[in-house]
């Protein structure tokens, strides 16, 4: 299964992309400001795999959805 939107992305949220999997770390949503002030020129997921390594994910329809939080 796919996100159908950005929004639809949650924190915790276990991913595949390009053949690993990962958790959802962050998910910056395009002029959606967040708690410290900052606003995103584009949407873009921070992923982090189990050995801590993070990923940056810029299109969400790459990301298959494994189990959500």
């Amino acid at each position: 299964m796919n996100y159908n939107s950005p929004k639809e992305i949650g924190i915790g949220d276990k991913v595949s992309y390009k053949g690993s999997k990962y958790d959802v770390l962050i998910n910056y949503i395009e002029g959606e400001t967040d708690a410290k002030g900052y606003t995103p020129s584009m949407n873009r997921t921070v992923l982090i795999d189990s050995m801590d390594t993070r990923t940056t994910c810029l299109d969400y329809k790459e990301l298959d959805v494994i189990s959500q939080f």
